[in-house]
């Protein structure tokens, strides 16, 4: 009550010499295993006070912000929003944590202070807080939780916000960003693409046209990347706001291509498409983008291709339109082997491939002419167009390399609504007797009823499950959608009646299915493998984690024995995986749709459970009884004939950390089949280094596969991994040991990881060190001994580098070192110089920002940084443009520099640009020297 009532803010200084702030409440968890958010009213009062007394708020506050407590988050952000924003730039670290945590639910209140930051002219504080709300990132996932297949990306934000709020941050930081502000945001998509994995960095692939098949508005466009198509959109709007106030058509250009990512490309052609008809720069780099071939060939760009040509040939010169016809009407733009390349895969019997390259190559052009439009084109063109419509007929969408038709998918003879109304009897015994009539497409079908049936199995666990065995002889779509149906509520926390739902698995475990593939439609599942399937998910989500309406200790046994006949089932048949595997589909993702795998998944996870529940409930006999039975069903895959489904593999992979922890002496003794030198063992290695944080228990198991995986790729062999992501299993590995010993849990000489550095491929090694910077830049708060620990192994292969114990370009990434805002520049500048000399190193438009911020501390370094990054962009001035928005601040230091050869490099600096066509460079240094000393 004291501190509800308090209103005198000169009780502030005077409660915190007595330390009463020092100690704000964390978070408690309860006897039923509830969070609970502990009030702080101390806290209360100090945001009260905020107004009154802000120099003393904000010094108490930026000193008691370690809790974990939500609350106290809340509190400390409602504070900073009353205080003036000089004071409250010192909680903006703490709320930077805050969100990367997750734990900040009112994301207008964020924008708000940054609104006020922003408006105060403080921008390092604005731009912070914006980035630790806004930037992409991937999901962190926690100790002992498998990593999803897809990768989840995040941000600061709820995503509810995040769209909502999007367009409001970036108007926000206008005054203290200006032209930055499409830069970042464009940034920002480039990382979400990335992290996503929407866009292979190393390969180029960008799947965007998939999700985003327009960059405009268009009802294609599906929206289910919450963060992605709020992004994509702020980064238009703003480049066409930036054009409408007069920004320069290339500058603007510039931002949004520097990455070459095709998403940001496609943004780029968006823009010209709008302002060509207004700007006679945006018509001539429209132009240039319509001769360009890969554009005008990739179905990537189609749409926005089609909708810059609408924009662009009516306004083209005879001359330019004769240039651009021509590349048109002898298309594709391509050599005559790629196109008969393309043709080959269209040849059908009895088919002449001349005859299949010419129709190739008029489908070809009848696409791109018609996607622009008879009455725009020129008559050449136009007339091409008439004879290739009356040949093939008119296209429906030319313009989209596919396009969806909406379809409400399977129907149900009745409503989810009406269904619930009945018992679980009549429910039964309806469908036990309804079928579908006639043969119309679209009407009432098995599938659809079971999908209803799942609807209400879901909302009435309780009721269904104690029925579980009647409704286990039923179709098997229905069986499937009734144990579906109890997954969805075990993982919503629903209580099921185990023992009955045990009962009914075990029956249809037992159904025979050959495991053949089989001639099905979507309305009727016609083999029994997808209902089991569902068993396995079930018994699988009732043995995750900690759940207390999972599986009890005295049921895992008979669990056990019910997902039992699945180890042995034929599904994937060889024929199965070699047509639905391989190159179709990674290892892991493919043993999510088949049985066996499926079954050892749910066995590791019963295993689990079982030594979860012996330690906290001390269920021994029922424990180890569980895992007595399980562990034979597995040795079965392995023993004497190994099962050779690399999709089994994959489970293995997902599972070895459990059964490590469950059966240590087990798991050792069948490394010789679980990890061997073959394509199985590189998919149970690769997956489990991707499913689990790197431990010392996991290395020591796969230490000896893992050397021997380095050897034979370094001797030019490849590894199979068995989930396709952005890392190899080398980088796999090499990840895993830089982790482990910038942890400390692993020596500088650790065997492994120094056989890694001595022998692994050097690009291998080069991706390794830069994903560890990637991670120090992604990761908050990381202790100072780790840190030390990171310095002393690059350290060690910068001096390797110096011995000419390897090249220069395992360096090469040191850019995300520098990104990570982790390390003083005066370790990180000269270890930069070092790896500039890799011809490999690419900043990617990293360091641009970071080189100003080191440049009145080091002028000279910087300086030479900045010479040499934009000698080796030479002719990619896209790339480069990072760096030359940054070089103005960089160049005017080196010119008050007291030293004559940083004033001759700066002086180099300026004629370079100069040269290169940046004409305002000297009136934008003299800008910077103007109002140098000015601080934010």
């Amino acid at each position: 009550m004291f501190f509800e009532r308090l209103e005198n803010p000169q009780w502030v200084t005077a409660l915190d010499v007595q330390h009463v702030f020092d100690s704000p409440p964390d978070t408690v968890v309860d006897a039923a295993g509830r969070e609970v958010w502990t009030p702080w009213p101390e806290g209360e009062y100090l945001v009260r006070m905020a107004p009154l007394a802000p120099g003393a708020v904000s010094r108490i506050l930026s000193r008691v912000t370690e809790s974990a407590n939500p609350y106290v988050h809340d509190l400390v952000l409602q504070a900073a929003l009353a205080l003036p924003p000089d004071e409250a730039r010192a909680l903006v670290p703490a709320i930077d944590g805050y969100l990367t945590a997750g734990t900040l639910r009112n994301g207008e209140q964020v924008v708000t202070l940054v609104e006020g930051l922003a408006t105060a002219r403080l921008r390092k504080p604005a731009v912070r807080l914006a980035q630790a709300a806004f930037r992409p990132r991937s999901v962190d996932v926690p100790d002992g939780v498998d990593r999803p297949l897809r990768r989840t990306v995040t941000a600061g934000l709820e995503r509810y916000w995040y769209e909502e709020l999007l367009p409001r941050v970036a108007e926000a930081l206008d005054p203290v960003l200006g032209d930055g502000v499409l830069t970042m945001l464009a940034a920002w998509l480039e990382t979400f693409q990335e992290v996503s994995g929407e866009y292979n960095v190393e390969t180029g692939n960008d799947l965007s046209f998939v999700w985003r098949p327009a960059i405009g508005d268009h009802s294609q466009n599906n929206r289910y990347h919450e963060l992605g198509d709020p992004l994509v959109e702020a980064v238009r709007n703003r480049a066409l706001a930036d054009i409408a106030r007069g920004r320069p058509v290339a500058e603007v250009l510039a931002t949004l291509e520097r990455s070459g990512q095709p998403l940001l490309r496609r943004i780029a052609m968006h823009v010209l498409a709008r302002t060509a008809p207004e700007s006679e720069a945006a018509r001539e780099d429209g132009l240039q983008r319509l001769m360009e071939p890969t554009l005008m060939d990739d179905t990537a760009y189609r749409h926005e291709y089609a909708e810059l040509g609408r924009a662009v040939v009516p306004l083209l010169t005879p001359a330019e339109l004769e240039g651009w016809e021509a590349l048109a009407l002898d298309g594709p733009p391509v050599s005559s082997e790629a196109v008969k390349e393309r043709a080959q895969r269209r040849l059908q019997p009895d088919e002449n491939l001349d005859e299949v390259v010419e129709r190739y190559r008029e489908v070809w052009q009848l696409n791109l002419l018609s996607g622009i439009g008879a009455e725009l084109l020129p008559g050449r063109a136009a007339a091409r167009l008439g004879d290739l419509v009356t040949k093939y007929g008119e296209p429906e969408h030319p313009e989209f390399p596919s396009y969806m038709s909406s379809w409400s998918g399977p129907n149900s003879p009745v409503t989810q609504e009406d269904l619930a109304e009945r018992d679980v009897s009549d429910i039964r015994a309806f469908l036990s007797t309804w079928a579908p009539e006639g043969d119309e497409p679209w009407g009432p079908s098995v599938e659809g009823l079971a999908r209803t049936l799942q609807g209400v199995v879901a909302s009435r666990p309780q009721e269904f499950s104690a029925a579980a065995p009647d409704f286990a002889d039923l179709d098997p779509t229905y069986a499937r959608a009734f144990f579906s149906g109890l997954a969805d509520a075990v993982t919503a926390g629903a209580n099921i009646d185990w023992p009955s739902v045990i009962d009914a698995a075990r029956l249809v475990s037992l159904n025979s299915d050959d495991g053949a593939d089989f001639d099905g439609g979507m309305d009727q599942d016609v083999v029994w493998r997808f209902a089991q399937r569902s068993i396995a998910a079930l018994v699988e989500q009732g043995s995750t984690g900690d759940v207390e309406n999972g599986l009890p200790a005295e049921l895992l046994l008979r669990a056990v024995d019910a997902i039992a006949p699945l180890a042995h089932h034929p599904d994937p048949t060889p024929e199965h995986e070699e047509q639905y595997g391989g190159s179709n589909m990674d290892p892991l993702t493919f043993s999510l749709n088949t049985t066996r795998p499926a079954a050892v998944r749910a066995l590791a996870r019963v295993m689990s459970r079982a030594k979860e529940l012996e330690e906290r409930e001390g269920a021994a006999d029922y424990s180890r009884s569980a895992i007595a039975a399980a562990l034979p069903l597995l040795d079965d895959r392995l023993r004497p004939d190994r099962d050779e489904s690399l999709a089994t593999a994959a489970a293995f992979g997902e599972a070895l950390g459990r059964l490590i922890w469950v059966d240590r002496e087990w798991t050792v003794d069948r490394a010789g089949e679980l990890l061997t030198d073959d394509a199985w063992g590189d998919v149970v290695l690769s997956v489990a280094l991707s499913t689990y944080r790197p431990s010392r228990a996991i290395v020591e198991v796969v230490g000896p596969a893992a050397r021997r995986v380095i050897a034979r790729v370094a001797a030019g062999g490849t590894a199979v991994p068995g989930w396709r992501t952005d890392r190899s299993p080398v980088e796999l590995i090499g990840d895993a040991l830089v982790l482990l010993r910038i942890q400390g849990v692993i020596e500088p000489n650790d065997s492994l990881l120094t056989y890694f550095f001595a022998t692994a491929p050097v690009r291998s090694r080069t991706r390794v060190l830069g994903h560890l910077g990637w991670l120090l830049m992604q990761s908050d708060d990381v202790p100072g001994e780790f840190l030390d620990r990171a310095r002393e192994l690059w350290e060690s292969r910068a001096q390797a580098v110096e011995a000419g114990q390897t090249r220069i370009d395992e360096l090469a990434d040191f850019y995300w070192w520098v990104r990570s805002d982790k390390f003083d520049r005066s370790w990180w500048l000269p270890r930069l110089l070092q790896a500039l000399a890799s011809d490999e190193f690419d900043a990617k438009g990293m360091l641009g920002e970071v080189l100003e911020e080191a440049a009145p501390s080091a002028p000279g370094p910087v300086a030479e940084i900045l010479e040499r990054l934009l000698t080796k962009r030479g002719e990619q001035p896209f790339a480069r443009y990072d760096l030359v928005e940054h070089a103005p601040a960089v160049v005017a230091e080196a010119l008050d520099s007291a030293d004559s050869e940083v004033r001759a490099t700066g002086e180099r600096i300026m004629d370079l640009l100069g040269r290169g066509g940046h004409l305002r460079i000297a009136e934008l240094v003299e800008q910077r020297r103007s109002r140098r000393g000015a601080t934010d």
